[in-house]
């Protein structure tokens, strides 16, 4: 809907006689303020039917308000303007009527300012005294301020006020008594209510024939509503027909502008935070759309959140917004803004609409098994966006090669490490979001292993060594056992108190690009063994050498007696000599053998005893 909320009502009529021009008074209620300058040329009729100000503002040094004239002033040039104000009974008599008032200012905008500018902070000038003539100064006034003026009708007694500058440099804008503003569609009424006036003959003037008036049929009243730009003219009538005023109006209607009905909603991708439907609008881009082929300088837009505000003009949006909801309404005020007294406007909406950007479901990282050996546990990774390729398009770079685009599916199989990014087009909203990953790689261990004690040492250590590719880092297990590392980061471990015997011992890349094992010996001796046929224990072996084919074991008593020779490779000695059962004793052993891993002929010797048991 379409709006005008007027300001004033001006009517200029001329003294036959004298050519004194001269206004209708002032409103009762300061919403109502009719423009003013300060010239000779001017007088305004007073207020006197009895009413008071209304309540609201601060009256400052006048403590009662009977019979109000408000009025508005617009500086033109800039400097202090003195002005003197006077009230009489006759037009263009001399001061008979006590007169008061109170100035308030400076405003860039009179609508505004009745409601909540009107205070102590606010008054420029105030006097109450008991005479005709006051004095209101206006100190350093600016070009294209407003002033609002209230000037009291103590005596009650009907008259005329007339308002001029006695000094300063400044000056006040005659140019806002030019004619009188109005909304197309709405009706404008004219006023030429005047004291001791009977009835009224009105004129317009003749289109096809300008300077020329056409008396209006049948309307007779002291107002007449109109809708059309065009002069008008009025005639004040004694009872007698005498001519006592003569009114002219110049009445421009201005053209109210209309929200489109058809204007797009402003739809953009998510460009803030987490993609949580939150952006950044820049509303300056809607105005010209909204204008519609409405001239920029002659018509206003403006935005903001709420109908309230746009109504009122408050609040405004910055031309850089970020909307609170996804969908939202922002409203727009679209004005004509040739005037500054009456506002032509209408007010509308659109949608601000946030797209979210695809929601690309990538890893940070991916690990790629080289050097393979069978016994990985992962596959070779593939890249997947977790979109598919109808509602969307592909591109997939990686970074050191931006240009080369290596594949436009929906996922990605990269056979090499790098860092890899995907760029997502979203085909119905073309809103684009990018996805990046690095691929590592990683291996199964080169694995080392060694016995770093001594044959028959009481604790025997297994230390173990693994090399891999990449980001390759191990874990390590001896015979299926739990897996151990040193954290953080070594690639090395040492098993200790291996028993004798024959161990397997593994390690594993934790990335899961396979394990390697090894298998290792450790030589010993069992210190007690029970040779009697229950089948543990039952015969005593060198472990640990049993493929050392050259390797040779000697048995003897505690006095030297050589009972047997055995080979480590066989079943070993079961407690007896010359087919007799020995008894439980400490018997003696020496072994002549080779460290693991040595070569055939450097044999080392090696004495020790242990304990039979019946």
């Amino acid at each position: 809907m379409s709006f005008c909320k007027k300001i004033s009502i001006l009517i200029i009529f001329f003294g036959l006689s004298n050519v004194i021009f001269s206004q209708t008074g002032g409103a009762s209620i300061c919403t109502d303020a009719e423009p003013i300058c300060s010239s000779s040329e001017f007088s305004f009729l007073n207020t006197s039917n009895g009413t008071s100000a209304e309540v609201g503002p601060d009256y400052g040094c006048l403590l009662t308000q009977p019979n109000p004239a408000w009025f508005f002033l617009r500086i033109a040039q800039s400097g202090d303007v003195n002005l003197i104000i006077e009230q009489s009974e006759a037009l263009g008599g001399s001061p008979s009527l006590d007169v008061d008032f109170i100035l308030y200012g400076p405003f860039l905008n009179v609508v505004e300012a009745c409601d909540t500018s009107l205070t102590a902070s606010n008054t420029i000038d105030c006097s109450y005294s008991p005479n005709g003539i006051e004095n209101a100064n206006i100190p350093n006034a600016v070009s294209g301020q407003f002033y609002l003026l209230l000037v009291t009708n103590f005596s009650g007694s009907a008259g005329f006020i007339s308002i001029q500058q006695l000094t300063g440099e400044g000056s006040t804008d005659c140019a806002i008594l030019e004619g009188f503003k109005a909304c197309e569609g709405e009706a404008f009424t004219l006023d030429a209510t005047t004291p001791n006036a009977v009835n009224y003959m009105w004129y317009e003037e003749d289109a096809s024939n300008p300077g020329n008036y056409i008396l209006l049929s049948g309307v007779n009243s002291a107002t007449y509503d109109v809708y059309d730009s065009k002069n008008y003219r009025a005639s004040a009538l004694d009872n007698t027909g005498g001519l006592i005023q003569l009114y002219e109006y110049n009445v421009e209607f201005l053209a109210t502008p209309s929200f489109p009905s058809s204007i797009l909603p402003y739809v953009i991708c998510d460009n803030l935070n987490e993609n949580d439907g939150t952006g950044e609008f820049d509303l300056s881009t809607k105005t010209s759309e909204i204008l519609n082929g409405l001239d920029a300088t002659l018509y206003s837009v403006a935005y903001y959140e709420t109908d309230a505000d746009a109504q009122s003009e408050e609040n405004s949006l910055p031309n850089i917004y970020n909307n609170i909801a996804n969908p939202q309404n922002i409203f727009v005020r679209i004005e004509n803004s040739s005037s500054n007294v009456v506002n032509c406007y209408d007010v509308g909406s659109f949608s601000l609409e946030v797209n979210l950007l695809p929601d690309i479901n990538l890893n940070e990282t991916h690990i790629l098994c080289v050097n393979k050996n069978g016994t990985e546990v992962i596959s070779n990774p593939i890249l997947d966006t977790g979109l598919n390729e109808i509602e969307y398009t592909f591109q997939w770079i990686e970074t050191n090669n931006p240009t080369n685009i290596l594949s436009s599916q929906s996922f990605f199989e990269p056979l090499q490490e790098g860092m890899y990014s995907v760029i997502v087009a979203e085909i119905f909203t073309g809103c684009i979001n990018e996805a990046t990953t690095t691929v590592l790689e990683s291996s199964p261990p080169i694995l080392t292993t060694e016995v770093v004690t001594q044959a028959f040492d009481n604790n025997h250590i297994i230390q173990v060594n693994a090399i891999g590719d990449g980001i390759a880092l191990f874990e390590f297990s001896i015979d299926n056992g739990p897996w151990l590392s040193n954290e953080p980061n070594s690639n090395s471990f040492a098993f200790s108190n291996v028993t004798f015997g024959e161990h397997i011992i593994q390690a594993r890349d934790i990335n899961g690009c396979g394990f390697s094992e090894s298998v290792d010996l450790i030589v010993g001796f069992p210190k007690i063994f029970t040779p009697n046929n229950d089948g543990y224990n039952d015969t005593w072996q060198i472990f640990g050498i049993e493929n050392q084919f050259d390797a040779v074991v000697f048995i003897f008593d505690q006095y030297g007696k050589l009972l047997k020779q055995i080979s480590p490779a066989g079943v070993g000695w079961d407690g007896t000599f010359n087919g007799k059962l020995l008894p439980s004793d400490d018997y003696w052993f020496l072994i002549k053998y080779r460290e693991f891993g040595e070569t055939e002929g450097a044999q080392k010797q090696f004495k020790s005893h242990f304990t039979l048991k019946r």
